[in-house]
């Protein structure tokens, strides 16, 4: 699976996954850092990567509206400051890794949206 991590995310989390083997780019990477949250979706739909963000609240949205309108997406992953903490760079570098360990095909998580948790 390759991963777009949306603005708040801390580019260091991209960095870590890349000297790891990993397809992970963030917004400032693709130049749509300040972009709107439907831009960096719909930049993330024609990159065929998922979807990497804190913003549940507008995303969800995002994610519902697609699936109304039958619009194709390589899935959204939802983290929660209450689980993953945005100040920490490791839990989340281990998060991502297993999870794109358990998931490693670009079409995965198509279509759909999950929540990341740590173990």
């Amino acid at each position: 699976m390759r991963l777009l991590l949306n603005e708040q995310i801390n580019p260091m989390v991209a960095a870590e996954l890349r000297k790891k083997g990993y397809d992970v780019v963030t917004a400032n990477d693709l130049g749509t850092r300040g972009a709107s949250d439907p831009e960096q979706f719909a930049t993330a739909a024609a990159e065929q990567r998922a979807l990497v963000t804190y913003n549940i609240a507008d995303f969800q949205v995002l994610f519902m509206d697609s699936a109304h309108k039958g619009l194709s997406h390589r899935g959204i992953i939802f983290i929660s400051e209450k689980t993953i903490s945005q100040r920490s760079v490791g839990p989340l570098v281990h998060a991502l890794q297993r999870l794109l360990n358990d998931f490693p095909t670009d079409d995965a998580l198509l279509n759909q949206a999950i929540y990341l948790t740590k173990r």
